[in-house]
């Protein structure tokens, strides 16, 4: 264990911070785990409660801690950084990125037919029979989003393919050459309901990240309409 130094010219609180930031970047304390109490922080350094709660709040000002009422103080796990551009990329490339494993499960794969909603966004008749597929999307194994795409009829051939941690895009590439291009996205905040808290493993009125709009292929071909429920404490979203 590292010691503080009394004598420096850099305030205790800022050295506790600095010997806890090194120790996360050096993977001693990973994302998830709990870290010692303030009590205990006192007596491993020899410092007054006060300046190890300094400490603290300031890391999880930066993001790095979470303190959890009733349960302590916990490493964060790292947020999944995603840019929102013209171009799109796929969830296995943005977990790559990231340094993250990419995993999913298959909730929903099967043919319903257009809402108004959908037919507006897809440019098809009402009632039209489309393509869903709902999905839970992992990195390293956590939930992190759920993801449905609904495909007009030309992709019903998804219908026969096993999307259970299979890269969407990655499949229609493979069956189609298609180049994606986002047209249009919104983005606001909801808090999720008993279903959503289900699959995604979090409380129900949980903040998320609802992304909504349609995909295009280069030629502009609407290849689909997408939805996704961020978990809003898992990413960080760049326009």
């Amino acid at each position: 264990m590292r010691h503080l130094q009394p004598d420096s010219i850099i305030p205790l609180y800022v050295q506790l911070k600095d010997i806890i930031k090194s120790d996360i970047e050096a993977g001693i304390m990973k994302p998830g785990q709990k870290i010692p109490t303030e009590f205990e922080l006192c007596e491993m350094y020899s410092i007054s409660r006060r300046t190890v709660r300094t400490a603290i709040s300031e890391l999880i000002e930066e993001g790095l801690l979470d303190r959890k009422q009733g349960k302590g103080t916990f490493i964060c796990t790292p947020r999944i950084q995603a840019k929102f551009g013209p171009s799109v990329l796929g969830f296995t490339e943005i977990c790559k990125l990231n340094n993250l494993r990419p995993s999913s499960k298959l909730v929903e794969q099967r043919q319903i037919s257009a809402t108004s909603k959908l037919a507006e966004a897809l440019n098809v008749p009402v009632n039209s029979e489309l393509v869903a597929i709902r999905r839970i999307m992992l990195a390293d194994e956590v939930p992190v989003m759920m993801d449905y795409a609904v495909f007009t009829e030309a992709y019903n051939f998804l219908l026969q393919e096993n999307m259970d941690n299979r890269s969407l895009y990655a499949t229609i590439k493979a069956k189609r050459d298609v180049s994606f291009m986002r047209q249009r996205k919104s983005i606001q905040t909801i808090f999720a309901d008993s279903a959503q808290a289900q699959y995604l493993e979090i409380p129900v009125g949980y903040p998320l990240l609802l992304s909504q709009g349609t995909v295009v292929s280069s030629t502009m071909e609407i290849v689909h309409y997408g939805e996704q429920h961020i978990v809003g404490d898992k990413f960080v979203l760049y326009i």
